[in-house]
């Protein structure tokens, strides 16, 4: 393998981290990642591996050069391999020669390593948790991975770690954009884009399309008379029944706290109204089988056809032309510098907001020793203004350690450096000398 230069190292981690713009899915994410590493390594064999949680062992997500017919989806068990290794000990791992490393043998043969000359992995971390490793097994040209290979892996690692970690919190954020959280079926949102994209097949291509509401009648009073608990449990039944009855091409959805609906494309309301009885059916028998409330549902199916889409368009909100959520934001280019000036200006209007309060506290000036009582009159995230209960000798500018109790339900302590900005009689007006974009006791209080 030839010597890669420094500049070479930086090219690559230029364009891991430049993909980050437009990369969403994570599976994409990863072979994109994959490839530059793949480009510049040049190893036999590429695999990244993540971990499972609950069992801690690993699945092969992507692999490529020798091993990957034999290896891709398969499995590793905790512990084992090389992989296994890494991913238990959360440290980079390089054997410059397989042959001649005592611990090789032992810990890390398996049927993938049989024969290999030099290999080298690192660990994914989240935290102090890792979630993955990336290993390669020699190089094409023949070469041993030196510690310089390592060196440049580890730093590529610690880049892919944060480019995944984008990936994962955007489709986070897309999931509970447009999921319902309890039931794990689309909601409201999701149910209106897959709508709008019906009736335009319907009406260009004139393919039916139906949807199937089932409506749990007196939601409120049961939640009144049986807990919310055990509504709750009624409907993840009726979400669950809707997701293994139906066809894979339907699209189930909870779009009321009542309702649920299913979109089914390409189907005429006879048969529609006939999936709607049989899913009825089998959330009654489902429900009395493991003794929930007992609770009725109200079916209506509605049908769309080529020359009338009327019927389904009142539970549709309509398009609109301007891009909405995710497809809106997601243009870093032309929301930055807008979502930037908003957060500032949300920030200043959290910072000198005062609060009028009455709340009791103590001053002390560090520089001439004079100690007082005081009753805070106001208070914002910038300062505060108090009363002294007795006369003073403060002067403007001068330093003070203010301490005063919050009414709130912890009774939080506040201990804060002021500088002195105002005087009038009794009264004096300070701002904090250490100023915070966000203080959590203050911030929460200022919020009720």
């Amino acid at each position: 393998m030839e010597s890669q230069t420094a500049s070479s190292c930086i090219q690559v981690l230029l364009e891991i981290a430049r993909g980050t713009s437009h990369r969403a899915s994570i599976q994409k994410t990863l072979s994109d990642i994959c490839g530059s590493v793949e480009r510049y390594f040049a190893p036999r064999h590429l695999a990244a591996l993540l971990v499972e949680p609950e069992t801690g062992d690993l699945t092969f997500t992507y692999v490529a050069g020798d091993k990957a017919e034999l290896l891709g989806g398969k499995k590793l068990r905790k512990g084992k391999g090389v992989a296994g290794w890494v991913a238990s000990g959360g440290e980079a791992l390089l054997v410059e020669d397989a042959d001649s490393d005592p611990r090789f043998p032992a810990l890390f043969l398996t049927a993938k390593t049989k024969g290999c000359k030099s290999l080298v992995a690192v660990p994914l971390k989240s935290g102090d948790a890792v979630y993955g490793v990336l290993e390669m097994i020699d190089t094409r040209s023949g070469g041993s991975f030196t510690a310089k290979h390592l060196q440049d892996f580890s730093a590529m690692a610690e880049i892919i770690t944060l480019v995944l970690e984008k990936a994962y919190y955007f489709q986070a954020m897309k999931r509970m954009a447009e999921t319902d959280l309890l039931t794990g079926l689309a909601n409201k949102r999701t149910f209106d884009r897959h709508m709008e994209r019906e009736i335009e097949v319907c009406k260009r291509y004139g393919i039916p399309s139906s949807v199937v509401l089932l409506k749990i009648e007196n939601l409120r009073k049961l939640n009144e008379d049986h807990g919310t608990i055990s509504i709750d449990r009624v409907l993840q039944l009726v979400a669950t029944v809707l997701k293994e009855e139906i066809r894979k091409v339907d699209v189930p959805c909870r779009i009321k706290a009542d309702t649920f609906a299913v979109i089914m494309p390409n189907t005429l309301k006879v048969p529609a109204i006939d999936v709607g009885n049989r899913l009825s059916a089998k959330i009654s028998q489902q429900s009395a089988a493991r003794q929930m409330p007992n609770f009725s549902l109200a079916l209506e199916t509605l049908s769309a056809v080529q020359d009338d889409v009327v019927p389904v368009l009142g539970i549709c909100e309509a398009c609109r032309n301007e891009p909405q959520g995710f497809r809106k934001f997601r243009d870093v280019g032309s929301n930055l510098f807008q979502m930037f000036s908003e957060e500032k200006q949300a920030t200043e209007r959290r910072q000198y907001y005062r609060k009028d309060v009455q709340l009791a506290g103590s001053f002390a000036n560090t520089e001439t020793g004079e100690t007082g009582d005081f009753l805070v009159d106001n208070v914002s995230l910038n300062g505060l203004g108090f009363t002294t209960l007795l006369g003073h000798r403060l002067n403007k500018n001068e330093l003070l350690n203010v301490t005063f109790r919050l009414d709130d339900s912890r009774r939080s302590e506040i201990n804060r450096v002021v500088r002195v900005r105002y005087m009038n009689d009794r009264y004096v007006g300070c701002q904090f000398t250490d100023q915070r974009s966000y203080d959590t006791d203050l911030g929460f209080y200022l919020m009720r």
